[in-house]
């Protein structure tokens, strides 16, 4: 077999090793779905990786209930923007996921069994659902880029995002309260903040920084 085909550290504590297992992960689902005609999008893969290294345990393969409910239930609501229409592409990426590690041998035997997973899935829909339209599980990040977009900021937009801040940070304390809540975090003295340099769907913590999402 060819390079990449060679093992790797699908549990990586370094932001090197979770690049490397991370990429090859990607190339692989994305293989993977060509060859059986599923349709997900050009960055399939990324949400579970992304969210299962950097905020529950780090281990890319395996996945329990208990992980689907972290990613789907906590992060995704607190920190990923998505138009409603969208959110049953989330959950079908997920499902396509359990189901290429499964049927290439990656989901780790830890793991709970893929139809256990793919069914638990189906069974907290309605609740992904009604958690990501619950304003009051928003993080301090989702809130700002909510209110920034919603003034047709674009986050790759500089410019654009210094210009809001410095808007935003001359408004009234008790306005700006109201938008992030009232007890966000990097919060100065005066209520003002420095936001996060990325959009919710972005941030990549190291693994010394690694935290669960609770």
């Amino acid at each position: 077999m060819g390079g990449s085909a060679a093992p790797l550290d699908w549990s990586p504590e370094s932001e090197e090793g979770y690049e490397a297992a991370r990429s090859q992960l990607k190339q692989r689902f994305a293989a993977w779905c060509a060859e059986n005609g599923t349709k997900l999008d050009e960055d399939a893969g990324e949400a579970p990786i992304h969210y299962k290294w950097g905020y529950v345990d780090g281990h890319l393969t395996r996945w329990t209930r208990r992980d689907l409910d972290e990613v789907y239930l906590e992060l995704h609501p607190a920190r990923v923007i998505a138009e409603e229409e969208e959110l049953g592409g989330v959950l079908a990426e997920a499902r396509a996921f359990i189901a290429f590690l499964a049927e290439t041998g990656l989901l780790d035997p830890a793991s709970d069994e893929p139809d256990v997973l793919v069914e638990h899935l189906d069974r907290i829909e309605g609740r992904f659902r009604r958690n990501m339209a619950d304003a009051s599980r928003y993080s301090f990040g989702k809130r700002f880029w909510l209110a920034a977009t919603a003034e047709d900021i674009e986050p790759d937009d500089e410019k654009a995002v210094r210009s809001f801040i410095e808007v935003f940070n001359a408004r009234p304390r008790a306005e700006r309260e109201t938008v992030l809540g009232r007890t966000p975090p990097r919060r100065t003295a005066t209520g003002r903040f420095t936001p996060p340099g990325t959009t919710p769907r972005s941030p990549r913590p190291s693994a010394g920084r690694r935290r669960r999402g609770r």
